[in-house]
């Protein structure tokens, strides 16, 4: 008799289970090519739709010494996960016991989306930068700045509110950085 129990219980769990679930149901816009849940391959879109646009303000920093810019930004999608972009800064930057100073600079930066980063943070990618600024104050002594080199990670989507932390390679207690400390927090991104 418990070998009857036992052949019977192998052979329902033997049985396999299907469920037959309702197919997917596809949700098209006008106008709109495939599937709207799969990112379309960037290679395949032309110049105009790879390129992006934004700004930001960077470099915060409020006591001694104070800092604050604006940038405009321009970015290039290399591929579905790279962006490659420009920009200029505008950062003003003061240091009790010195006059303020008025700082234009561009820069050059770099965007990875990393799937394993994104999968532990959320939307999140690496970003690299390099900066370089001239003082346009109206003093007679200009001061020379260093160039920031910026690495970091960063929080947001592609297009929209991005925050970045980055940490500048190139700081040091006795350099003339245009930022007030190593660490340098940027909030901005792509609009357009």
């Amino acid at each position: 008799m418990k070998s009857i129990y036992l052949f019977f219980s192998l052979a329902l769990f033997s049985i396999s289970f299907t469920s037959h679930a309702q197919d997917p149901v596809v949700i098209s816009e006008d106008g709109a090519k495939g599937d709207l849940d799969i990112e379309p391959d960037v290679s395949e879109l032309p110049f105009r739709q790879r390129m992006h646009y934004g700004g930001g303000i960077s470099g915060l920093s409020f006591g001694n010494p104070t800092s604050i810019g604006i940038s405009p930004m321009a970015g290039y999608m290399l591929t579905n996960n790279t962006i490659l972009g420009a920009g200029l800064t505008y950062q003003y930057f003061s240091f009790r016991g010195y006059q303020a100073s008025n700082l234009l600079g561009q820069r050059i930066f770099v965007r990875q989306f990393v799937p394993a980063l994104s999968a532990m943070i959320g939307q999140s990618y690496l970003t690299a930068q390099i900066e370089n600024f001239q003082d346009l104050s109206n003093t007679a002594i200009k001061t020379k700045y260093s160039t920031p080199v910026l690495v970091g990670v960063g929080i947001g989507s592609k297009l929209g509110i991005n925050l970045n932390v980055l940490y500048d390679l190139n700081y040091s207690a006795g350099s003339n950085s245009p930022y007030g400390t190593a660490l340098v927090v940027q909030v901005g991104g792509f609009f357009f």
